[in-house]
């Protein structure tokens, strides 16, 4: 399914209907996927030509798992637009719901529709790349990383963060990478509430 096509679709069903996660906090994303008729998958994206991402409002917006990126991290040969977090953020269908549950808006985001905030958003994530490479050759451990900061003040628009569920043994599964431990904990990249008030605000 096409982007395009899904954004028609979604414009046809009563968002208002989707139900408020309790605990799961996916669960109303999937909802939003089973009313467009997706399958849901573990493929990089969601649609052939882009990504979903249903949040409620003030909330970060996860984007993926650090682990799922540290090999191209590290390799520091592989651009921003070429990576994973790229290619999730490169055309996203947003559609965000109020606390109390109700549908606000729904909006498309890529290069072309909102150029600058994109472009901050390639300079945030090759910080925190460059900021990932320093630590793992100084043998520190991660802890939140945000965006990069200008002469104009800070984007911290992307970030990145634990994002863990504890095992049966109330243990978690640490971050590791060729036997390096990175983090006692899995972590995940973040879209920030700033990068939520700029998408939708301006």
């Amino acid at each position: 399914m096409l982007l395009e096509e899904a954004e028609i679709k979604l414009n046809l069903i009563d968002k208002n209907n989707a139900p408020i996660p309790a605990r799961n906090k996916g669960g109303r994303g999937q909802w939003v996927e089973k009313q467009l008729g997706m399958n849901l998958s573990s493929k990089l994206n969601d649609f052939d030509d882009g990504e979903l991402k249903a949040f409620k409002e003030g909330q970060t917006i996860a984007v993926t798992m650090v682990q799922h990126c540290l090999e191209e991290i590290l390799d520091a040969s592989v651009s921003y637009s070429e990576s994973n977090v790229g290619k999730k953020l490169n055309n996203v269908l947003f559609v965000k719901f109020a606390k109390t549950g109700e549908f606000v808006k729904s909006l498309v985001s890529n290069s072309q529709t909102h150029r600058e905030l994109h472009y901050k958003l390639s300079e945030d994530y090759n910080y925190i790349c460059e900021e990932i490479r320093r630590r793992y050759e100084l043998g520190k451990e991660l802890t939140t990383i945000n965006g990069t900061r200008d002469k104009n003040g800070v984007h911290k628009l992307l970030q990145i963060r634990t994002k863990a569920s504890k095992k049966s043994d109330g243990t978690y599964t640490p971050l590791e990478y060729n036997g390096k431990r990175l983090k006692d904990k899995a972590m995940a990249f973040y879209l920030t509430r700033k990068f939520e008030k700029e998408l939708f605000d301006n």
